[in-house]
C-alpha cells in the first residue's frame, strides 16, 4: 500500500532522523503514512484528525502520537497552529530508551495547562536547536527529545510498567509490523522473540490488558480495516495477505471481531 506524502511536509528520511516545524495549516493534509514516529502538538485551532479508521476532533493542548506505518491526515481545519515533529530510531543509541516508553500505545493525549506549558516550551527549545548551527547540535536534540517524550509519558494515565514488559511489547510490535500483521499463534511470536508464551501474555496484560492471542487478533483486524479502507485489493486478496488460507474463515473471523463482514465494512466506507 502506497500513501502520498504531503508536499508541505517534505521529509527526506534518508538524510534526516529528526525534523520539527511550527506550522500554520489552513488546507487539509491528505491521508498518508511514514516509516518514522510523529508528534503533533496542537497549540490552537480546530479540525478533524484521522488515524487509520478513527476520527478525532482537533483541540488545543492535545497531542497526536503517530507510530510508523499509521495512516493519518487532517481536514476541516480552522486556524490550525501546531508543532509537527518527526524522528526515527536512529536518533537514539540503540532502542532501549524507546522500549521504556508506552506513549505510542495511545493515539491522542490531552494535557492540562501546567503540563502544556512545559511541553510547549520543550517543543520551542527543540525547534530553536534544530534551526541552529551550534556545536553538539545532534546530541542536544537527542537529549531534548528524550526529555520531551518523558514529559509526555508522565501525562499518561497508566501504572508503572516493568522494563521487561516494555521491551517485549516493543519487540512484538516490531515483529508483527515486519510480518505485515499476519494472523499467527502467540507461541509462534514467543518462539521468535526467544521467550515463553506465559511471559508474553504477562507483558501484554500489564501494558494493554489483553493476552497475546487477543492482542494479535486486534492488530490483524486493525490492519484488515486499514486495507479495506485504503487498499484496492479484493477481500480474498486481503485474506491471503493476512495469512488466512481460507477466505471464508477470514470473513467469519472479521465478522466475529468487528460485527460485520469485510464486504459490508468496505461498503459502509464508500
Amino acid at each position: 500500500m502506497t500513501m502520498p506524502e504531503h508536499k508541505n511536509i517534505p521529509y527526506n528520511l534518508l538524510e534526516e532522523s529528526f525534523r520539527i516545524q511550527n506550522i500554520h495549516f489552513y488546507a487539509p493534509v491528505p491521508r498518508h503514512k511514514h516509516s518514522c514516529y510523529e508528534l503533533f502538538y496542537i497549540i490552537d485551532g480546530e479540525g478533524t484528525f484521522f488515524m487509520d479508521c478513527q476520527n478525532y476532533d482537533i483541540q488545543k493542548q492535545s497531542l497526536f502520537l503517530v507510530s510508523p506505518g499509521r495512516i493519518h491526515g487532517w481536514e476541516h481545519t480552522h486556524n490550525l497552529h501546531a508543532y509537527l515533529l518527526k524522528f526515527d530510531h536512529s536518533i537514539f543509541e540503540g532502542e532501549s530508551f524507546l522500549n521504556q516508553m508506552s506513549l505510542f500505545n495511545f493515539d491522542l493525549v490531552h494535557v492540562n495547562t501546567a503540563e502544556s506549558a512545559i511541553i510547549e516550551n520543550t517543543f520551542a527549545t527543540l525547534e530553536e536547536e534544530y534551526l541552529s548551527t551550534k556545536s553538539l547540535k545532534e546530541c542536544t536534540i537527542s537529549s531534548l527529545l528524550q526529555i520531551l517524550l518523558i514529559y509526555i509519558q508522565r501525562t499518561l494515565p497508566v501504572e508503572e510498567i516493568s522494563y521487561t514488559s516494555s521491551t517485549l511489547f516493543a519487540q512484538l510490535n516490531d515483529l508483527m509490523h515486519l510480518n505485515n500483521y499476519k494472523i499467527a499463534k502467540p507461541s509462534c511470536y514467543a518462539h521468535k522473540l526467544k521467550t515463553s508464551t506465559t511471559l508474553l501474555n504477562q507483558a501484554l496484560q500489564e501494558i494493554v490488558g489483553k493476552n497475546a492471542g487477543e492482542y494479535i487478533r486486534f492488530k490483524t483486524i486493525q490492519e484488515a480495516q486499514r486495507l479495506l479502507k485504503y487498499n484496492p485489493m479484493t477481500c480474498n486478496e486481503i485474506a491471503y495477505h493476512l495469512g488466512f488460507l481460507d477466505s471464508a474463515y477470514f470473513s467469519r473471523f472479521f465478522k466475529r471481531e468487528v460485527g460485520v463482514s469485510p464486504k459490508s465494512f468496505r461498503e459502509t466506507l464508500s
